[in-house]
């Protein structure tokens, strides 16, 4: 039984974020170059996906605690991964794109409940490497989907129109697949032996200092995430290094691989062996340094280099995070967590992207990503040295 309930989320796992990011690596050059939409406007689609997880994770987290059921938030986020591909295929419109990019952040949100549900199969001192394992699953669906709608936009008459269709029928498939997950509600103790979900353990959850910093590292790991790779890399890549919609993709997977690897290769050899706020700090250090050097690079197998690294470092660095939210917190109380977590994260995911928009316009794309890779730089030195105050 505890092999075929892995086998399920895993899939489940891996088919919404393969319709995620089918079309993710030549979305940027795509509204820039097809659709004609202003860098600011760019920013403001891409933060959509962030600004909607911002607003809808501490809420989910909150309510999947208080039903005590994660399942059914899976399935209907789920949902929105088909509704959202379906719609950027029907449309160009730049408030239905801003609509559809939004609603693929309702997708994302339910990862609150992917997380804390899987977690459940795992005892509390294992959630770390539950984690990883995890994100592993969801690393591998966003390369599949990079590397597939790459090779759609590159060879079929539609381009990007063939990406969005594909991302919507994996959708789908999803969304059927999540109905057969598993879940143990007895597992979440909401029942009459559990203190009353109110207020006052609210208040507890959101003040815990572990928690405060994780996700405020968290937050600045989003922020370059989606300024750079989900952002505008991309657009960097295609304007100045002149590069096509299939060496587009390529990068993207050079990004993705050591991502998904490092995942795993926290889960099977770091976690336990190395302090885990230290793995976070090198990796942090890595997406920063990465992050400054990108205007520097003046040619494709450099930017490819710079990618490789930082996909590392966001492997280590972001499962860990991801474990040492809830690692401490109890387990009725792990889906508010966990929504705390990621509904800061998801700050980093909407501003990011937005103030990068806005800084291309005054300035150049260079000067955004100097800038926020030394943001990065700065609040990791200072995150070493909160972290190594706390007891992980």
């Amino acid at each position: 039984m505890a092999k075929h309930k892995n086998i399920i989320i895993f899939a489940a796992t891996f088919l919404m974020w393969f319709s995620i990011y089918t079309y993710q690596s030549n979305f940027t050059p795509y509204m820039q170059n097809a659709l004609q939409f202003t860098p600011s406007m760019v920013g403001i689609v891409i933060g959509s996906y962030g600004l909607t997880q911002m607003i809808l994770r501490i809420p989910l987290g909150v309510l999947s605690d208080k039903l005590g059921s994660r399942k059914l938030f899976i399935i209907i986020g789920v949902a929105f991964t088909f509704i959202s591909a379906f719609l950027l295929f029907l449309s160009d419109d730049y408030t239905v794109v801003l609509i559809a990019r939004a609603s693929v952040g309702i997708a994302a949100s339910t990862w609150v409940s992917f997380m804390v549900l899987f977690s459940s199969y795992y005892e509390k001192d294992k959630t770390v490497k539950a984690a990883g394992t995890l994100n592993f699953f969801n690393n591998i669906g966003q390369l599949s989907g990079i590397i597939c709608g790459s090779l759609l936009v590159s060879f079929t008459l539609w381009k990007d129109k063939s990406a969005f269709l594909l991302a919507a029928i994996v959708g789908l498939i999803a969304f059927i697949c999540s109905f057969f997950i598993y879940e143990d509600k007895t597992k979440i103790k909401i029942n009459a032996d559990a203190p009353p979900q109110n207020k006052a353990r609210f208040a507890d959850v959101i003040s815990n200092k572990t928690l405060v910093i994780i996700s405020c590292i968290g937050a600045v790991s989003q922020l370059i995430t989606f300024s750079t790779i989900f952002g505008f890399t991309p657009a960097y890549a295609t304007d100045v290094l002149g590069i096509n919609a299939l060496q587009n993709g390529v990068l993207m997977v050079f990004s993705y691989i050591p991502t998904a690897f490092g995942a795993l290769f926290l889960s099977r050899f770091l976690a336990g062996r190395f302090k885990e706020y230290k793995l976070v700090i090198a990796g942090m250090m890595m997406l920063g340094v990465t992050t400054v050097l990108i205007p520097f690079t003046f040619n494709y197998e450099l930017l490819i280099i710079t990618q490789v690294i930082a996909g590392f470092g966001r492997g280590i660095s972001f499962p860990l995070l991801m474990g040492l939210s809830i690692k401490k917190i109890q387990e009725n109380q792990r889906g508010a967590a966990m929504g705390i977590f990621q509904a800061v994260y998801s700050f980093g995911m909407f501003f990011g992207p937005f103030i990068t928009g806005l800084i291309k316009e005054i300035f150049e794309l260079g000067a955004a990503f100097i800038f926020l890779g030394s943001v990065c730089f700065f609040f990791t030195v200072i995150s070493y040295f909160l972290l190594r105050k706390l007891d992980i």
